[in-house]
């Protein structure tokens, strides 16, 4: 029997995962998918991780914002003018 990753019978399957919730938050459901993010980018050396949801690319960007960004910019120029 050979195990070897490069062996042609070796078949890939495709293994899937439903996750539901009927009282989750709002706020809840946007940290879960973020933290599901940071798992699929950990495990991109290992396998690739599909994540299917809508507005995901959208949470996922407003989550991966920098707070040094144009808001704290405008605020910065206040800062030494009291």
């Amino acid at each position: 029997m050979n195990l070897n990753n490069n062996c042609p019978q070796r078949k890939e399957i495709m293994k899937k995962v439903t996750i539901t919730s009927e009282n989750i938050s709002p706020k809840q459901w946007s940290v879960l998918l973020l933290e599901l993010n940071m798992i699929k980018e950990q495990w991109k050396p290992y396998a690739k991780l599909d994540i299917h949801t809508s507005g995901f690319n959208k949470v996922v960007a407003w989550g991966k914002r920098r707070y040094d960004t144009r808001e704290n910019k405008r605020s910065s120029k206040f800062v030494g003018k009291n």
